[in-house]
């Protein structure tokens, strides 16, 4: 196989993964406390691990791949919304809730009450307190408020303090959807954030920024699909070659 099929090839499924990062990106604009995703990639030499010695292995043989994904936890912009169970977190920190059995981070404040007062996601996740139980309020009397440090009252009493976590590595964090991360083995810290009550933070992905990517991906694909044509045609061609003259 030519070693610069494997460029070209390596170069479409990178640039495939570039562009779905992207679209995701683009897709989650609106989506409050979104953060974008990012992709990292490393090169490696066929050629040299094929031990073939090719000229131009420095450049021609060396390929592509996916090195890491990471995210960028950059601050969005926090928006007034007047809503009593919108939070914001203005700072560095992620909320708490228990899904699915497991304890995930996020940034998306935008919580609801139960039926019986206990403190939800939109999608009915449980939002934990510092000891780890439930916050519940009085669904007589709804109205309560969050202070900065996460404490929740109502009337004259608290109700419990939001558990408000930071991350020494944030790197760790694994996404796993609805706009949620799971902390794996990542080390705990105090986080530096302060909860805003009516507000939510906007999604930090740049419309702009991620418009400009998907276009230039789009070229470089374009791109690296006419050089895998090329290289296959020429491979053809070669073949016919070799087998009208009995090479």
């Amino acid at each position: 196989m030519d070693p610069a099929y494997y460029v070209a090839a390596g170069s479409l499924k990178a640039r495939s993964f570039q562009l779905d990062v992207v679209s995701n990106n683009l897709a989650n604009t609106s989506t409050p406390g979104y953060k974008p995703e990012k992709s990292f990639f490393a090169l490696f030499n066929k050629a040299r691990d094929e031990g073939q010695g090719l000229p131009l292995s420095g450049y021609l043989n060396d390929g592509t791949v996916l090195a890491s994904r990471g995210t960028d936890f950059s601050q969005g912009v926090l928006k007034t919304t007047g809503r009593t169970l919108d939070l914001a977190l203005d700072g560095t920190g992620f909320f708490m809730v228990k899904a699915q059995g497991r304890t995930l981070a996020t940034r998306d404040g935008r919580f609801t009450l139960s039926r019986t007062g206990e403190l939800q996601t939109l999608d009915g996740a449980t939002v934990l307190g510092k000891n780890g139980q439930p916050i519940v309020l009085d669904t007589a009397n709804p109205a309560f408020t969050v202070l900065p440090d996460g404490t929740v009252q109502q009337g004259p009493e608290p109700r419990g303090q939001l558990d408000i976590r930071d991350y020494q590595q944030t790197d760790a964090l694994q996404r796993v959807g609805a706009n949620r991360f799971d902390p794996g083995g990542a080390t705990a810290k105090a986080a530096a954030g302060q909860v805003v009550q009516g507000s939510q933070e906007q999604s930090s992905v740049d419309m702009a920024t991620c418009m400009i990517d998907m276009i230039r991906l789009n070229r470089l694909f374009e791109m690296s699909l006419k050089a895998a044509s090329t290289i296959t045609n020429d491979m053809d061609a070669k073949s016919i070659s070799d087998v009208s003259t009995g090479r």
